[in-house]
Order: structure tokens, then sequence, then C-alpha cells
């Protein structure tokens, strides 16, 4: 290894941070699985007050009409399923996003520190400038390669698959577009959201959590750089995804 360079290490910031949204992510799941919905005999008291309301206001009405309308709003407000919307969704798309973020930043951390340092290596650093004008994906599947031919990180592999799927989902929070819709006309294509099932989402936020380390350590195993290690050797409390064994 050449001697004599120095590199800094502000990723570290990013990946305190990541490492931080852990244990509240692992908290919050664990609520979500363990939550069980009251029945509606609980808003036996809000349902009431909606009847004794949509009386005032619907005086014509019967007293049989006003219940099952109170009822029938009950049953739809209070429903299991909107009982966890209520508790959980905004903490959840809260973690969401600040996971997709961290983990896309720390991922293009560690690409730009090791061709960066690989490429000084083999004193070809002056491409450098160049390859750091190029998207993430691509400087992970082709820019070591510039000072490691051996070097391959396939496209049909999970971990390009999860690489992949966090830029699309990190691009459509850092560059969001509404849908624009003029009746049955659409005037402007919004950005495309993962809006996946919570169960989906969960896996997919582990693999966002794991992916920046697993990267690192495919890259030291194909190019032995030992910046890499540095990104990898300390990756308490964030395991290993399955997804990418």
């Amino acid at each position: 290894m050449t001697e004599g360079y120095r590199t800094t290490a502000e990723y570290k910031h990013i990946d305190v941070a990541l490492k931080s949204f852990w244990k509240p992510f692992v908290e919050l799941t664990n609520e979500i699985k363990s939550f069980v919905p009251q029945p509606l005999s609980a808003f036996e008291d809000e349902r009431n007050r909606l009847s004794e309301k949509f009386q005032k206001l619907n005086p014509h009405m019967s007293a049989e009409e006003i219940s099952e309308f109170a009822k029938q709003r009950i049953s739809s407000s209070y429903s299991p399923d909107w009982q966890s919307y209520y508790l959980f969704s905004d903490r959840f798309m809260t973690l969401q996003v600040t996971i997709t973020l961290l983990s896309h930043a720390l991922c293009e951390a560690v690409i730009n520190s090791l061709l960066a340092t690989g490429h000084y290596e083999q004193r070809t650093h002056a491409t450098f400038a160049e390859i750091q004008k190029t998207d993430i994906k691509e400087k992970w599947v082709n820019g070591p390669k510039g000072f490691c031919p051996e070097y391959e990180l396939p496209k049909g592999s999970a971990l390009y698959e999860t690489l992949n799927h966090l830029c699309r989902q990190r691009n459509s929070w850092m560059h969001h577009k509404s849908h624009l819709h003029v009746g049955a006309e659409k005037i402007i294509e919004g950005s495309q959201l993962f809006n996946l099932p919570y169960k989906d989402a969960e896996r997919w936020m582990r693999r966002y959590f794991s992916l920046p380390y697993d990267l690192a350590t495919h890259a030291h195993a194909h190019t032995h750089q030992a910046i890499a290690a540095m990104f990898f050797y300390d990756r308490n409390p964030i395991p290993f995804a399955n997804a990418h064994k």
C-alpha cells in the first residue's frame, strides 16, 4: 500500500447517524407486530357523541337512521387497519424517509472514498474526476475496475437489486414531483414512490440499513482496499441482511 497519504473520514457522521436509527426502527417494528386493535365497542362514547351531533344537524332523520349512520362512521374510522394507521403511519414513514436518505448517502461516501484511494494507489487518480461525475450505481458496478480489473458487482445480484431499489426511492424523495390530473387527463407524471405494504416496506428498510456495510464488505473482498475494510469492521448494531448473503 502506498505510504504517505491521508484521507478524511467525515463519512463516519453519516455512519453514526444511520446506526442511531436502528434501535428506534426495531422498537417500532416490534410495537407494530404486537399491536392488537381495540374492538369497536371501545368507541361507544364516540359513537354516542356522533349520534348527538348528527341529530342536531339532521332533525328530520329518525333516531334509528342516526344511530345506523354513526355506527357506520365508527366502523369505518376505527377499523383495525385505520387504528394501525393512526398509531404508526407517521412514525414509520419518518423512519423510512430518514433511513433511505442516510443509507444512500453512506453508500455514496463508501464508493467515493474507495475510488479515490484505489485510483491513487494505482496512480490512475487523474481519472477520478471523471468517474465521480457518474451516478452511484455506475460507480459501484464499474468504478473499481479502473484499478482492479477483476472487480465485479453483477447486476443480477441481491446487492445490486437493493442498491437500485434504494436509488429509485431516494430520488423520488429528493426530487419529488406530485402527480397532476385535470379531469381524467394526467398533466404531470409525478414521482414513483414504492408504496408497499408494511411487511414489504420493513424488509426493504432492513436491506437499506445493511447495504452500505455489505457493499463495503463486497468491495474489500474483490479489491482488498483497506479503506473498504474501515466501513464494515464495526457495523454494530446493524445485522447483515439475509437477502445479501
